[in-house]
């Protein structure tokens, strides 16, 4: 009897927990699709504008038309030829001789001046006997040119250099001296057909009188004059003085 009893208690107990599951299960599965609602809901951001706004706020400004091309350039005015017509008379044909005369008669021409004794054909009027052909009327008095002078010659080719004969040497400035310059001192010298040294020119100077010094001493050289096909003449002459100190 005792086993009986707990037997039943048992199947009683069993058919209450059945009975609570349902409703239990059912509450358990709302909370948890309500909260998955929710949360999405949630996590939802909304825009804060209207459509319309957010329309023409992505819409972006159309681009300004382009400018209106350039007018044609005007037209060249046309320019027309005007062709003259040569009427031909209509009688040509009986303008024409029909007959060639056997002899033609020369129209005398009479002269406007007489000729000149000694003028040359188509001279011009007024003209003077023993003139130029294309000269000017009356003439033009010109002196006669000068005469050329003797410009020096610069040695080479058939210009023969000149020949030293003697030389004086040059004075060495004291002052140069105790500077201790030296060097040399180049010179264009003309040489007459004379042999004298007539001009100088110096091209490579050197200081504290030393170029004068070179000048003055070349001016004293004799020399035997340059040539040219065996005769004396002017020549341009390149000359180097040395100044070393001992």
């Amino acid at each position: 009897m005792f086993e009986t009893t707990v037997v039943e208690s048992r199947k009683q107990k069993v058919g209450f927990q059945k009975f609570l599951a349902w409703p239990v299960s059912i509450a358990l599965h709302v909370i948890v699709v309500a909260g998955i609602v929710v949360g999405a809901v949630w996590n939802v951001s909304f825009p804060m504008n209207s459509p319309a706004q957010v329309a023409q706020y992505s819409v972006a400004a159309a681009p300004p038309p382009p400018p209106p091309p350039p007018p044609p350039p005007p037209k060249a005015a046309t320019v027309t030829q005007v062709v003259k017509t040569v009427e031909v008379p209509k009688n040509i044909q009986e303008m024409a001789p029909t007959t060639v005369p056997e002899k033609v008669t020369v129209v005398p021409v009479q002269a406007t001046s007489a000729g000149v004794e000694g003028g040359v054909e188509g001279g011009v009027e007024g003209g003077v006997a023993g003139g130029v052909v294309g000269g000017v009327v009356g003439g033009v008095v010109t002196e006669a040119p000068p005469p050329k002078t003797d410009a020096p010659l610069r040695v080479g080719g058939d210009v023969k250099a000149p020949i030293k004969v003697s030389q004086v040497e040059p004075v060495y400035p004291e002052v140069a001296r105790k500077a201790r310059i030296s060097g040399i001192v180049i010179l264009e010298c003309t040489i007459n057909k004379n042999g004298d040294v007539i001009d100088v020119h110096v091209l490579k100077t050197l200081p504290f009188g030393l170029d004068q010094a070179a000048s003055d001493a070349v001016r004293r050289w004799k020399f035997r004059p340059g040539t040219l096909n065996g005769q004396p003449v002017d020549v341009l002459f390149n000359l180097t003085v040395q100044f070393k100190l001992n």
